[in-house]
């Protein structure tokens, strides 16, 4: 820093950090004008969006930006939204979008296609693939101090087959379980227990966690018991690659948490003082229940604070610019 402090300050209003927000295809009403899509107008302190969602066993025809079969439930026509995506990279050069594979809705995994979903990521502009892995009935279990899933010799044959299709520069990133690094170690009684408690660790510890980018904690929906500090100390100790963790519009699927916003510039100032990659938003159009305030935040406003702690930069634009 120099004596006056500018060099500092500079540097301090300014932080290589990423915000990630889920963008809902679902939720986008029809255009015939890409630049009229919400798509191609989110704020470049949201650097990485990633569009949910694509089904595993998606059927596609290359070229032809149809998107019957592929899951995602865009109004608007393909060509419209391939357009808007490239308007959005043109507005904020510096924002990387994603297309989300999975979900709570698509869990087809074992009959996936990953040739198809290479094809709609390069059809459309994407700049890679966040698999959502989130199958139904999985059940860890755990042995002599090791957990073992029912699901983790599929969860890494997926990993291995995105990347394969998307080698690098493409981006493969990863939504993971809020407990999925739980059950072993330090984390053998971390609260709370569940049938998912270690679902990411198989993973975590093959040789394909190598070819993921950055890992999104899903750290919500996950009831009052649940400290976000500690999933993200468990994940950090089994991947040294980038950890985002998550946050929630309210209300929350399951279990009476709420990301107020101290909860959220909490958690922002953690991932800081750990050193973690930054935060994630579930999602950029959901709305809470009620009259929005402080402790019944709107997405825009987590996205601000978020921004702020964050130092992310250009934190007074609106989420969605008209």
């Amino acid at each position: 820093m120099s004596s006056s402090g500018g060099v500092g300050l500079a540097y301090a209003q300014k932080s290589e950090k990423t915000f990630v927000g889920y963008y809902q295809s679902w939720s986008e009403p029809w255009t015939n004008n890409p630049q009229q899509i919400q798509l191609a107008n989110i704020a470049p302190y949201v650097n990485r969006v990633i569009v949910s969602f694509i089904q595993p066993n998606a059927t596609y025809t290359k070229g032809s930006y149809n998107f019957t079969g592929t899951g995602l439930q865009f109004a608007a026509d393909g060509k419209v939204v391939k357009d808007a995506i490239t308007l959005l990279k043109k507005y904020n050069p510096k924002t990387k979008v994603l297309v989300a594979v999975g979900g709570q809705t698509y869990t087809n995994f074992a009959q996936m296609n990953p040739q198809v979903i290479a094809n709609i990521v390069k059809d459309f502009g994407f700049d890679g693939v966040d698999i959502d892995y989130e199958p139904t009935n999985v059940k860890c279990l755990s042995s002599n101090g090791k957990v073992s899933c029912t699901s983790d010799a599929e969860f890494r044959c997926v990993v291995r087959q995105i990347r394969q299709v998307l080698p690098k520069p493409y981006l493969v990133t990863a939504a993971v379980w809020s407990i999925g690094a739980y059950g072993e170690g330090q984390w053998a009684n971390a609260q709370p227990q569940g049938e998912k408690t270690g679902m990411t660790l198989n993973l975590l510890r093959s040789p394909e966690s190598k070819m993921i980018d950055q890992l999104h904690i899903m750290s919500y929906d996950a009831g009052t018991t649940y400290n976000p500090q500690e999933a993200l100390a468990a994940y950090q100790n089994y991947f040294k690659g980038k950890v985002v963790m998550g946050v929630a519009v309210p209300p929350e699927a399951w279990g009476g948490n709420v990301y107020t916003l101290i909860k959220v510039r909490n958690l922002a100032q953690v991932v800081i003082n750990k050193n973690a990659a930054g935060l994630m938003l579930w999602s950029l159009q959901k709305q809470p229940e009620g009259t929005p305030s402080d402790d019944n935040p709107t997405a825009e406003m987590i996205a601000k604070t978020a921004c702020q702690v964050l130092l992310v930069g250009n934190c007074q634009q609106p989420l969605f610019s008209s």
